[in-house]
């Protein structure tokens, strides 16, 4: 079994932990990046998950963002922990015992935040093909804009105006449609990331903190907001995943 004493110049470090989880990670048989085998150093009341790795640094590749995904996902499903980000190499044990002491106080109060809960991720997508002629088609003001438009009679205060009252029934439905989720989502959430949408046809995305044991409750809660909505739209939900969108660390090895 791999331990903190073996060969190698440095350790990728996967999670931040409670102290006291380090010998069920020890156990887990767990596999990191280039295949090397996962455990924990503790420190104080924290841990760190970390595994030995040749170099000093590391390019974003497919097959190590993959395995290092994959083990942050694994312990997030049984123990309380806070994932880091890809990438993270400490040089020697030293370093890693230096960010667990001069940061003990910012990792228990967040580790406290997310104790026994994962992330589920949550969105709500317009499966229409045009989602402006969507809306022009249900609103007769902006129909009759439109119409101004195509005809050749309409000013550009007139096409200004006709953009603004889009985003604004555009913003108006997003909202009223994340609000029918959050009505049955919060109640089983510990906290809830209501995310930037980036494309047109995005409605909604959510990210929810759960009990790490709730995920078929919340399964069926989404299921249940779903049948809310027609066929003009399209629910798609993932996880349990480590819980990213709620832990917000800046730290570094120096």
């Amino acid at each position: 079994m791999s331990s903190p004493n073996d060969g190698g110049p440095g350790f990728y470090v996967y999670a931040f932990l409670r102290s006291g989880d380090e010998q069920a990670i020890a156990y887990a048989g767990l596999r990191g990046i280039d295949d090397a085998e996962v455990f924990a150093v503790a420190k104080g009341s924290l841990a760190v998950a970390v595994s030995r790795i040749a170099s000093k640094k590391i390019r974003p590749q497919r097959k190590y963002m993959a395995s290092h995904q994959e083990i942050v996902t694994q312990i997030s499903r049984n123990w309380s922990m806070l994932p880091v980000s890809f990438g993270l190499i400490a040089d020697d044990l030293d370093q890693v015992n230096h960010i667990l002491h001069a940061n003990e106080e910012v990792l228990n109060e967040q580790i406290d935040r997310v104790d026994g809960q994962v992330e589920m991720a949550v969105s709500l997508l317009w499966t229409v093909e045009n989602v402006p002629q969507y809306f022009v088609d249900r609103y007769p003001a902006l129909s009759e804009a439109r119409e101004l438009i195509v005809a050749g009679n309409a000013s550009r205060d007139d096409q200004i105006e006709m953009g603004r009252m889009f985003e604004k029934l555009l913003t108006s439905e997003r909202d009223a449609h994340t609000q029918k989720f959050l009505n049955i989502l919060e109640p089983l959430s510990k906290e809830v990331d209501v995310q930037p949408v980036r494309q047109e046809g995005d409605v909604m995305k959510l990210a929810c903190l759960i009990d790490r044991c709730a995920e078929q409750q919340f399964q069926d809660a989404v299921y249940k907001a779903a049948e809310m909505f027609s066929d003009e739209f399209s629910i798609s939900f993932n996880g349990p995943w480590p819980p990213y969108s709620f832990v917000k660390l800046a730290l570094s090895l120096e």
